[in-house]
């Protein structure tokens, strides 16, 4: 019994460390729960069993949010949202919390193996961004230290797989530290506070020399705050109107562009029918003479099948769609099912019965000036993804809608990761939200202006458009595989040692008897 409340209570610890409660450091009592079971418990079974528990713990906690997004607005029923999380919080924890425990477990018998820890670790949360299906890199470890601005800016070196390599680094200092007096957990405790205050004191000389080059535009995001009962409903003449009302009050300034949120305006840009709403809605962009970026479901019949995609498109002053953007990452179970659960997709009837389709490839939207990396919901918690597409671009903008989450932390979960993006790419991210949190951020994280949980509003601002690329940037591919590498190494020289060094131990005792 005493294991088990240790397991929930650890799982706990470590999500009090994520947005958005951000309990400074808590998470490495929740390390501290996860090393003991490995260091402490003499039984491979119920070592994995406590660390599969501790993981589930960490996924009720921070992802509980998802039985209220699937129940509330994806009409699905409680029960059966219920048993999909479960199962959910069950795979997520063996694909991170129990191959780290496992691998820990059976090379513990190595000297000093546990500094192996933070290898492990970042290689699963890795594997993580690109595997299952398009991968879910949602509250890397990372993220219980880029609340820490200064610490955050290490992430334009090394992304925040960076920070996830320390906060387990310092999960260990303190691990050994409490466990052992020894010259190696002294040694790693000051190593801990030398290496922290290193990087704060680099992050903040970081933030105070930045200065704003580039081409300067200014810009002006939309919040509409369309509850997500309204937009799920017929009214489509009403969420048209009101941001009709917002973008005419934005188009009074001297604004380059309006950024309105994800699958803002209910009308399809391409649909080959007749619409009066679509027709309304374009006709009345070309009487305000601004151009706009903003986020549309696109349907349309191709050979005679409907075609459904998440977009986002840019229309100029007059009306006319000067390019468009299709969603590459897409929500699993969230916009389709993926292969092979097709069978049970009538228990997610917001689908309809239709899966949204991926975009074929990244495209960056061209407009005089600007070069936009266009990020659409999802999108925004990729590392490498972003790294990628942010090549040929000069700004981020990232369209969300994440009021499917209610008054819940996933919005601040979510708001943190798109920040980071921004510093590791050392770019400016525009955002913007249905029901929040839109904001401007700057290449070094800070938040210019932002509009809160379902506020109405609109942001005005200057952004400037940066042609240079962070470290991480540049060589992201190359961060990857030596992180990888590196990995493979340590196994490596730990491994192949103690097997040559039992087999002669063997063949002596065979020749001894």
């Amino acid at each position: 019994m005493k294991n088990f409340i240790l397991a929930v209570l650890g799982g706990l610890l470590i999500s009090l460390s994520f947005p958005d409660s951000f309990i400074p450091f808590v998470y490495i009592g929740g390390f501290f729960v996860i090393f003991y079971f490995i260091y402490r418990e003499n039984s491979a079974k119920k070592s994995v069993f406590y660390i599969l528990l501790t993981g589930f713990s960490f996924t009720v906690f921070s992802f509980y949010w998802m039985v209220f997004a699937l129940s509330r607005y994806g009409d699905v029923n409680l029960i059966v949202a219920i048993i999909l999380f479960v199962l959910f919080g069950i795979a997520f924890s063996a694909l991170q919390f129990v191959p780290f425990g496992l691998f820990l477990f059976f090379i513990r018998k190595y000297k000093n193996s546990i500094l192996l820890a933070p290898f492990i670790w970042v290689f699963l949360e890795i594997i993580r961004e690109f595997i299952p299906f398009t991968g879910f890199p949602w509250n890397l470890m990372g993220y219980t230290l880029s609340y820490i601005n200064p610490v955050a800016q290490i992430t334009s070196i090394g992304s925040i797989y960076s920070l996830s390599f320390l906060s387990i680094f310092f999960s260990v200092a303190v691990f050994l530290f409490l466990t052992q007096r020894s010259l190696l957990s002294i040694s790693l405790i000051i190593s801990s506070i030398i290496i922290f205050t290193a990087v704060y004191l680099w992050g903040d000389s970081r933030i105070k020399n930045f200065k704003k080059e580039g081409t300067k535009k200014n810009i002006a995001i939309i919040q509409g705050n369309i509850s997500q009962d309204i937009k799920n409903s017929q009214d489509r003449l009403k969420i048209i109107e009101k941001y009709l009302h917002l973008i005419k009050i934005a188009s009074k300034n001297n604004v380059d562009l309006i950024i309105l949120p994800e699958s803002a305006i209910p009308v399809y840009p391409l649909y080959q029918e007749e619409d009066v709403y679509r027709d309304y809605f374009f006709d009345q962009l070309r009487d305000i003479k601004k151009p706009i970026l903003s986020g549309f479901d696109n349907i349309y019949y191709k050979n005679d099948k409907l075609i459904i995609h998440n977009s986002i498109f840019l229309i100029d002053k007059k009306g006319n769609i000067i390019d468009f953007y299709n969603k590459i990452k897409l929500v699993p179970f969230g916009e389709y099912v993926p292969f092979p659960f097709g069978v049970f997709k009538f228990l997610f009837p917001y689908l309809e019965g239709y899966d949204f389709l991926p975009g074929e490839k990244k495209k960056v939207i061209m407009f005089k000036e600007f070069k936009i990396v266009p990020l659409i919901c999802f999108e925004s918690i990729f590392p490498t993804f972003v790294a990628d597409f942010s090549q040929k671009g000069n700004i981020l903008v990232n369209v969300t809608n994440d009021g499917w989450f209610g008054k819940t932390s996933a919005p601040f979960q979510h708001f943190e990761m798109a920040r980071i993006r921004a510093i590791e790419n050392g770019r400016y991210l525009i955002r913007a939200a249905n029901t929040g949190i839109s904001a401007v951020i700057t290449p070094t994280g800070n938040i210019e202006y932002s509009l809160g949980m379902f506020e109405e509003g609109i942001i005005l601002d200057t952004v400037y458009l940066n042609n240079e690329k962070t470290f991480w940037c540049k060589y992201h591919k190359l961060i990857l595989i030596s992180i990888i590498a590196s990995f493979i190494i340590f196994v490596t020289f730990l491994i192949i040692p103690f097997h040559v060094g039992r087999f002669k131990n063997e063949n002596y005792n065979q020749r001894s008897n």
